[in-house]
């Protein structure tokens, strides 16, 4: 008899303390801060930054600039991509072996064809 009383206070004393520590679990670690507001406006959000399309103008001859970008294989032809714009390359020998590296062309932009004549292509340490 004294086996069934003392399971019996056992089963009770857990019946009365597990509701208790549910409701604990469930509340903030913190304490509210009623004097708190919440920001009025939410961070704004800074976009994605890519490569300039335009090309940078060399100091001896204007209508020659670097454009910085990656070669891509598009279909059959390399092409440099640079940001969301692509340029189809005039030496696609020459961008054969930078395919899928970053790259700076020296070139002229034919912007009816949205063409480049390259001049020389080389590593870009970094874009």
């Amino acid at each position: 008899m004294k086996k069934y009383v003392g399971a019996l206070c056992t089963l009770a004393l857990l019946a009365v303390s597990l509701p208790n520590l549910f409701a604990q679990a469930s509340q903030p670690s913190q304490p509210v801060d009623p004097t708190a507001q919440a920001p009025a406006t939410p961070a704004p959000v800074t976009p994605p930054t890519f490569p300039r399309s335009e090309g940078k103008a060399e100091p001896d001859r204007a209508d020659v600039r670097v454009y910085m970008g990656t070669i891509v294989r598009d279909g059959d032809t390399y092409v440099l991509k640079a940001g969301n714009a692509k340029y189809l390359l005039d030496s696609q020998k020459k961008a054969k072996t930078y395919k899928g590296k970053d790259v700076n062309v020296t070139s002229t932009l034919d912007k009816a064809k949205n063409l480049i004549h390259v001049e020389k292509i080389k590593p870009s340490p970094s874009m």
